[in-house]
């Protein structure tokens, strides 16, 4: 297997073995997270698939192999199960782990915020993939203040997110700086930290918050409930 498979496999594993711990029981949560995950992992699949047909990015065959489905190597079609599994299980041991805490944010301040996105289409009209991440940004804001404003109050969700960031730049760092991701100069504005571009600390956000949104809808409805 291709470097891209194991480092997809070390981001899933431990949140794996860890999700039978009796406090977090994140097995329980697996329904949920499936329905969100076939939400949104499709969506970005599609998305995926168009933008590396149109040359956005590119994959290494090097580090990402030679084995691809629709133009994607298997470890990008894993990177949509192992984020979203551990990126949850993050939140879920916020959760378990810590009291909550509501910040009281109005709701307005996340319809502002989502104001951000609309800026690559007045400045960056001509790069792909800036103005791409910047509709989705737009969209996932709007669909916070909206839907899922009460739970993006919370500190569980809060938290969640920002630890998120921690194997995002270890992975991400590894993705792009070998690189086993490259990105086409003319679908970028070129802004990174390390060998990071700017518009991934987006995507990451948006991708995660996606999943959250969904998984919130579905989480209490659908998980497995406990032995009385």
């Amino acid at each position: 297997m291709a470097l891209y498979f194991w480092l997809n496999f070390l981001v899933i594993i431990f949140p794996f073995l860890l999700s039978f711990d009796k406090k977090v029981g994140f097995w329980r949560r697996w329904p949920p997270l499936l329905l969100s995950m076939l939400v949104v992992s499709s969506s970005y699949i599609i998305w995926d698939i168009i933008v590396t047909e149109i040359g956005h990015w590119s994959f290494s065959e090097t580090y990402a192999g030679t084995l691809k489905i629709f133009n994607l190597p298997i470890g990008e079609w894993i990177f949509f199960i192992a984020v979203p599994y551990a990126t949850v299980f993050i939140y879920e041991c916020v959760r378990a782990y810590t009291k909550e805490r509501i910040l009281h944010i109005p709701r307005y301040v996340f319809i502002i915020i989502s104001s951000i996105g609309i800026l690559p289409l007045i400045l960056f009209l001509d790069k792909g993939y800036t103005v791409l991440i910047g509709i989705v940004f737009f969209i996932t804001m709007l669909l916070i203040g909206l839907v899922a404003y009460e739970k993006f109050q919370s500190s569980w969700t809060l938290i969640g997110l920002i630890l998120t960031y921690i194997p995002f730049l270890i992975f991400n760092g590894i993705f792009t700086y070998l690189p086993i991701v490259s990105y086409n100069s003319d679908a970028i504005i070129g802004l990174r930290v390390i060998s990071i571009p700017i518009e991934d600390f987006f995507y990451s956000f948006t991708l995660i918050s996606l999943y959250l949104i969904f998984y919130f809808l579905f989480r209490d409805k659908f998980s497995f409930k406990r032995d009385e």
